[in-house]
């Protein structure tokens, strides 16, 4: 069974590294946060990649600047470092949180999302969640509660969908998942039943998970995760 490693970041207490953004990103990571319109978000961008960068090395044991990428049909990015494609790694942002999973030899989707109180659940899951997902919600009566149902939902989907490298080409509202144990779920569709998607506790007013693909000789193991806080 593959370790998973969660490493878990405050985008305010590393905005120092907005400076160094030019001497560490590629040419094309430094583009692509050009094309934020909000300055906000283009520093967003430019610390998450930033600690993405310093993450990486510290296992790739090299230096952040001599990391590429490569990237899949749907964008998502890989290891284009020679021998480290065993690697594999995702980075989510929300809020004021970055979250990055690795693991080796595995396929990884991480996704976090700050609960929005002014958010309709309701609705929202008539549009991205199944039908037998829509229904779970409905039967609760606490807003607080639908809150923080759909986004544990949300983020089980994301992280699985991004674990695919498919991003929004694979629709949220046809994918439903089973929970196996507490905080474990593998999805309904038997093409697929060797994924795993774990909740994470990151801070309150957030809702995390980590989405692997697992061989089937290891289905029956222990996951065991790493936070790196």
């Amino acid at each position: 069974m593959p370790d998973i490693y969660i490493h878990s970041f405050d985008i305010a207490a590393n905005s120092h590294l907005v400076a160094e953004a030019p001497s560490i990103l590629s040419a094309e990571e430094m583009a692509r946060a050009d094309r934020f319109k909000v300055e906000p978000a283009r520093q967003d961008f430019l610390v998450s990649h930033h600690l993405l960068r310093q993450t990486l090395s510290s296992y790739l044991q090299t230096d952040a600047r001599s990391i590429s990428y490569d990237y899949g049909q749907h964008g998502k990015p890989h290891l284009k470092t020679p021998g480290r494609q065993e690697l594999n790694f995702n980075l989510s942002h929300s809020g004021d949180r970055v979250l990055i999973g690795v693991c080796h030899n595995c396929e990884i989707g991480v996704d976090i999302e700050r609960i929005q109180e002014r958010s309709n659940p309701l609705q929202l899951a008539r549009h991205f969640m199944s039908r037998n997902e829509a229904l779970q919600l409905a039967g609760l009566k606490d807003p607080v509660e639908q809150r923080e149902f759909f986004f544990s939902l949300w983020t089980r989907k994301e992280a699985y969908i991004k674990s695919l490298g498919q991003g929004f080409f694979h629709a949220l509202n046809k994918t439903d998942m089973d929970e196996v144990s507490a905080g474990i779920h593998v999805p309904s569709s038997e093409d697929h039943r060797a994924y795993r998607i774990i909740d994470l506790e990151i801070a309150g007013d957030y809702k995390a998970a980590v989405a692997i693909r697992i061989d089937d000789d290891s289905l029956s193991g222990t996951i065991e995760i790493k936070m790196r806080v």
